[in-house]
């Protein structure tokens, strides 16, 4: 019975989330972006825009810092290859190296697995046209707050805190937290929204 409820429950959510995204992105013009995300944010964003990957971060996290190396010099990480972690940190998926950066590759069952698609998306990347998605995560502190602010892209991080920075947008629910949620995950199993739906989409690509 419970597995019957929870399927229904799905199939209520998921045709909400397609009626709710029709209306909401019924005037997103730009749609041929490239998203530089420090989680799934991106690739979750994109899957709900029915959009193709034109962005290698996808199915993977980046601690905080290794994030702002790759945005602060995407080109030179993208001309190195994918190599697998040697370090002491055990994960049960796969982990791998980009040059100083470590890519934790939480949805891929290999490293040649996401190599393969890395190397696929990155070749899609619009450089006339990317934006950046961050949250307080990972490391996330004041110095790294200072050079996301500094990056040379449209970008938005989210934040558990209220505060004056035009570049944040706090997410009410996590104040007494030290860091903010998972901005994906559903706001309840019937409503057909996620904890991102909050912020102003249309508007932040169109602009």
């Amino acid at each position: 019975m419970k597995t019957i409820i929870k399927n229904a429950c799905n199939r209520i959510y998921d045709l909400k989330r397609r009626r709710y995204l029709t209306k909401k992105f019924s005037n997103l013009d730009n749609k041929d972006f490239t998203i530089f995300s420090c989680n799934c944010t991106g690739g979750v964003l994109y899957h709900d825009l029915n959009m193709k990957f034109l962005s290698p971060t996808i199915n993977m996290y980046m601690v905080f810092e290794d994030f702002i190396k790759f945005c602060e010099n995407p080109k030179h990480y993208l001309s190195l290859e994918m190599e697998e972690y040697k370090g002491d940190i055990v994960r049960d998926y796969p982990i791998a190296t980009l040059g100083d950066i470590t890519l934790f590759l939480v949805h891929y069952e290999s490293i040649g697995e996401a190599a393969k698609k890395w190397n696929r998306r990155k070749a899609r990347i619009n450089w006339d046209n990317i934006f950046v998605i961050g949250t307080d995560r990972d490391g996330f502190n004041e110095e790294l707050s200072n050079r996301f602010d500094l990056l040379p892209y449209k970008k938005v991080l989210f934040t558990h805190l209220p505060d004056d920075n035009p570049n944040h947008f706090y997410i009410k629910g996590f104040e007494d937290e030290t860091q903010v949620g998972t901005v994906v995950e559903k706001t309840s199993r019937l409503s057909g929204k996620r904890v991102y739906d909050r912020f102003d989409w249309v508007t932040f690509f169109n602009d």
